[in-house]
């Protein structure tokens, strides 16, 4: 079994190099590193040329380094990858984020072993301390598989459940053959990963129809070393309210009347809430997101806050 890496690359040249690295020290190396340049300009793409010359050097099969013109987004940098790859098994990394040196290897031989589709990774971050996933929250979605694998019975209910993540830190790997026509919605960037993995999940779900074994995995341990820096969309304040993206799954599932549909979007229209409120800098920015966003807030059952509650 193949495994294809893909990462998308913006700005990243303090960190691309250690990235790569993580992946030279893989106990089973990738087969595939495809790196996509978003118009970097601070050096990146000249750093990360480096980087997957030492790995070619040390076995990894094939390197490429994909230069795009202009700056279009992750989103689009994925999805160029994505179409290049060529691995039975694909996962992404972030281009400031590191594998354990098993990852791969256990990526591999999760899904071999249990003839999964799809996997989730663990992930703990720096420098906030945040780690995922907690067993002990998740109990009532998983079932033990054997040291730290657990399986994901109903995947797509499990989406929508706020201790699960499937997206961020990129830790998801999946067989290519499931990904179909599917894509990462253009432009976007809030939650693109987890609309993108979530219609993976229903169509892995429709794929399986009938199978009584699950087929997707949740690997309980951090595999990803997740870095939150500074300027990162989490940390960032706004003061216009527009430029708050809608979360894609907000829309595309709005006339949706299927009850894991409206969970996820459930708990991600909270979250962008949630986020406007403290990332938006005045009350009067508040009160225009709510305006402008309130309909599609209450149609999934969100209350709107009083303004004097965020003044």
């Amino acid at each position: 079994m193949s495994l294809s890496v893909v990462i998308p690359l913006y700005n990243k040249a303090e960190y691309i190099e250690e990235t790569l690295a993580s992946l030279g020290r893989q106990t089973r190396l990738p087969d595939e590193v495809i790196v996509v340049d978003d118009a970097s300009t601070d050096g990146s793409a000249e750093r990360a040329g480096v980087a997957l010359s030492r790995l070619r050097a040390i076995g990894v099969r094939r390197v490429e380094l994909l230069r795009q013109s202009d700056n279009a987004g992750p989103s689009t940098a994925r999805n160029r990858g994505l179409e290049r790859a060529t691995g039975r098994v694909l996962a992404f990394l972030d281009a400031d984020d590191c594998w354990r040196a098993d990852c791969g290897a256990r990526i591999l031989d999760s899904m071999r072993d249990h003839a999964l589709d799809l996997l989730v990774l663990g992930y703990d971050s720096l420098p906030s301390g945040e780690r995922f996933p907690s067993a002990d929250l998740l109990r009532r979605e998983t079932i033990a598989a054997g040291g730290d694998l657990h399986l994901l019975p109903r995947l797509t209910t499990t989406a929508g459940d706020p201790s699960f993540f499937m997206g961020r830190a990129s830790n998801v790997a999946v067989r290519r053959g499931v990904i179909g026509h599917e894509r990462f919605v253009d432009g976007r960037h809030v939650n693109e990963n987890i609309d993108f993995w979530y219609r993976i999940a229903k169509r892995i779900g429709r794929r399986n129809a009938g199978v009584d074994r699950p087929v997707a995995g949740l690997l309980a341990v951090p595999m990803i070393q997740y870095r939150i820096l500074p300027d990162s969309l989490s940390h960032r304040r706004f003061s216009d309210w527009r430029h708050l993206q809608i979360p894609p799954s907000l829309e595309r599932f709005r006339y949706s009347d299927d009850a894991d549909d409206r969970r996820l979007c459930h708990l991600l229209g909270r979250r962008w809430l949630d986020f406007a409120m403290t990332s938006l800098s005045d009350p009067s920015a508040c009160a225009a997101f709510c305006a402008a966003h309130g309909a599609l807030l209450t149609h999934y059952g969100i209350g709107l806050p009083k303004m004097r509650e965020v003044a």
